[in-house]
Formats: structure tokens, sequence, C-alpha cells
């Protein structure tokens, strides 16, 4: 079954070189919402840049994943989320950045921005061409053929100048433009939301809505950056339902329609085992994961050292084994601010008042406001469809407010004056606020 799967890949491949030839007319609008909707309104006339080799390009979002993973809040009873999107999302916002807030961009998201930006590129690409060949067989017997996407939109304040460099940079990395919005009016504020998370809808098959909450966007919001991200695929065999009971964490069973079926993958170490479902056409998998202990332990071990995630998902690949799986059938949502998320993994300068984004417009006068995500995913006995959206809210910097104290426990003055004259019109002292006429 391998065999046949990396035989579909390097067809796959084959289609994924010819589209790099002409991105724009193939994979720019696409990336820029379908090439449904209308063109942006800023682009670069530079041809997106052609992916670069598949094998590896994922090893620099795996780190980031271990990471963001074991810092989402442990008290969720069931989480999904994408560090891939917001990954994406944030390393298109670094394009601008400059000094300390760049060092610590890239820190935290796991490596230079030129090759976060390759790597973004290149699974951009490699998702937009799954499932092709299985459509061009067009076999009325097999299952749906698996489709992905991973997708970026840019919105700026209308009239703010943008610097050249950083057009160029979501053109070819990113296959994308920039769309103008009117962030300073209310209504026209809202319609600039209603716009974005239409845009995401659109992009994640109406998985996500309603990606920027009422109330994230303000006067002050010069730019928002997002990420899509759309997945859908049939198991490579249909799985057996029945009845069966899942035990919770805190030990009491619940009733839930268990899924069977066989698996060819197995892996193992000291923190878990695991086995992966194929899909149709080869393409996509789904990892499962058992604790050896407690899903904490797993967490904590990959957010220590990202390593053993790499080795799970290398086992899985490298691994023929039989396995017979039962996994409960879910569909579960997940929605957060990542800005202290990412503040806690040293993140901290792109959000400060001393952010430096100057290679966006030209001056170092923005920060990151804040930065959320959606995510869903269903798991049922046919396949599985996942989707994430990731949208980072850059506003313009304000100065530090100081916050003083006044405390009047003690004597004190007082001056009663006219405004505009500075005129003092009642003045006196208090001794004894106690003492009343």
């Amino acid at each position: 079954m391998r065999d046949v799967h990396a035989r579909t890949r390097h067809r796959r491949r084959d289609l994924l070189a010819a589209g790099a030839a002409f991105p724009l007319a193939t994979l720019g609008l696409a990336a820029c919402g379908g090439g449904d909707g209308p063109d942006p309104d800023l682009r670069a006339e530079l041809p997106r840049t052609e992916p670069g080799p598949v094998e590896g390009a994922g090893d620099i979002v795996v780190p980031f994943t271990a990471a963001l993973l074991g810092a989402i809040d442990r008290a969720e009873v069931n989480a999904v989320c994408s560090p891939l999107s917001a990954q994406v999302a944030l390393t298109m916002v670094g394009m601008g950045a400059a000094g300390q807030t760049l060092a610590q961009m890239e820190e935290t998201l796991g490596g230079g921005m030129d090759e976060l930006a390759a790597s973004a590129n290149t699974l951009s690409q490699q998702l937009a061409v799954i499932g092709d060949a299985e459509r061009e067989a067009d076999d009325d017997e097999a299952p749906e053929p698996a489709r992905a996407s991973l997708v970026n939109g840019t919105w700026l304040q209308e009239g703010l100048d943008v610097q050249d460099a950083f057009l160029e940079d979501l053109a070819t990395w990113f296959g994308s433009g920039l769309w103008e919005a009117d962030f300073t009016e209310q209504g026209a504020r809202e319609e600039a939301r209603e716009e974005i998370n239409g845009w995401v809808a659109d992009s994640t098959d109406d998985l996500i809505e309603e990606l920027v909450p009422e109330d994230a966007l303000s006067p002050t919001t010069r730019l928002v950056l997002v990420n899509a991200l759309h997945l859908k695929a049939a198991w490579l065999q249909e799985l057996t339902t029945s009845g069966g009971t899942f035990t919770t964490t805190d030990g009491e069973e619940r009733s839930a329609e268990m899924l069977h079926g066989s698996t060819s993958t197995w892996y193992e170490d000291e923190v878990c085992r695991a086995t992966s479902l194929d899909t149709y056409g080869g393409d996509l998998a789904l990892a499962l994961v058992q604790p050896a202990a407690e899903v904490a332990e797993v967490l904590d071990a990959w957010a220590e050292d990202s390593a053993g995630l790499s080795a799970l998902l290398s086992g899985l690949e490298d691994s023929e084994a039989s396995t017979q799986l039962t996994v409960p059938a879910f569909d579960i949502d997940w929605d957060a601010s990542l800005k202290e998320i990412l503040e806690g993994l040293g993140m901290t300068e792109a959000f400060g008042g001393s952010a430096d984004f100057s290679g966006i417009t030209g001056a170092a006068d923005l920060r990151i406001t804040d930065v959320v995500q959606k995510a869903v995913i269903t798991i049922d006995e046919q396949g599985m469809e996942a989707a994430a959206a990731t949208a980072v809210m850059v506003g313009e910097t304000s100065l530090p407010v100081l916050e003083q104290e006044l405390l009047l426990d003690s004597p004190f003055l007082f001056v009663a004056y006219e405004r505009e004259t500075r005129a003092p019109l009642v003045v006196g002292w208090i001794g004894d606020p106690t003492q009343t006429r």
C-alpha cells in the first residue's frame, strides 16, 4: 500500500512542477481567494516563487507546532488548532519586521523569515494540487478525491503607503496582494470585518465563520493578515461503526460511536504509541496517538523537545505494520486569542510599544494588537474534514500612558480655577475632612 501512495505522490510532484511554470495563472488566483472575488487593490507584478523541495518542507513547522500545542490551556476538554496557519500568518507580517521584533519572531516561529516564507510557499502549492491525479482519473467507483488549500489574504487601511519590498514578498512567497479597507469609521470598519470573515468562510468551505469577532478591529487598526487552511479527504477504506464507551480523564464512562478499521502503520516510544489512517490518494493521513500515561505528559515531552513529534511522524511513514484501530468519531471546534500564548513563548516585542514593523510602511509605528484563530475537525466512518484560520491584527502604536497614584489620606490643598484663564477661584486645604459645616 505504501508503494501505491509513493507512486501517487510522484505523479502529484509532476503536476506541481508543471504548475510552477505559470503560478499567476494557476495558483496565484487561488491564493487570493479562489479567483471568485475581486482582485487585490495592490499587488506586485511578480510571479509566485516556484516551490522548493517537497521533502523536508514541513520540518520547520514541527517545533512551532509542538510549542504552541503544549502552550494551549490544559483545562480545555477538547482542543483543535493549526500552528501552521498561525505560523504562516505571522510570517507574512514578519516579512516587515526589523530589529529585536524580528529576532523574537524568528526565535518563536522556529526559523529565519526567508526560510519560513519558503516553507509556506512550498506547502501552499503542495496542498493546492492534492487530489488532482484522482480527479483526472474520474473514477465513479472511487471515493471523492481529497482536496486541500492554504491561502492568504491581507487588508490594508486605505491611503496608507506600503513598502514595495513588502508587496513583493506577499506576491512572491504568499501569492497575495492587498485589499484596501477603511478601519477608521465604524460603519466602514464593520464592512471590512464582514468582508474578511466572508473571505475566510469561502476559503474554508464555510467551516470557519466569524473569525474576526466584533470589537476586534478599532479606529487604529491598519492591517489585517489572514491565513486559511482547509482539507477534506476520504479514508482509503470506509471504517465500520458500533456503539461503545469512552472513559474520560475523570474516569467517567461515556457512550460513544466507535469507528473500527485496519491500518498499516505503528509507532511506539516511552511516552506514547500511535498509528495513522491513510486517505484516498495517499496524500493526507491522520495520526492517532495514545499516551502511555496522560495526554499532558506527551504535550510536555514534545514541547520540551520537538524531536519527539518528528520521530512519531517519521516513524509512522517508515513503518509497515498491521494494526487494528478503534477510535471514537468526533466533531469539535476551538477558538482563542493566541496573544498571551505567543508572548509566553517569547514573542513580546511584536505586541509592545517598541515593536518595529518599519518594513511594512517605512515607519516604526505599528504593532500586533491580537492574533486570533478558529479551528474545526470532523472524523467519521467516511473520512475527515478540517479547517483553521488565523488573523493577525496590526494597529498603530500609541505612546504609553504612565499610570500615577495620588492617595489623599493626609492634609492636602485644593484649588478651584477657571481653565481657560487659569485663574484660581477658590483655594484652601483640608486637614480633617470629618469636620463639616
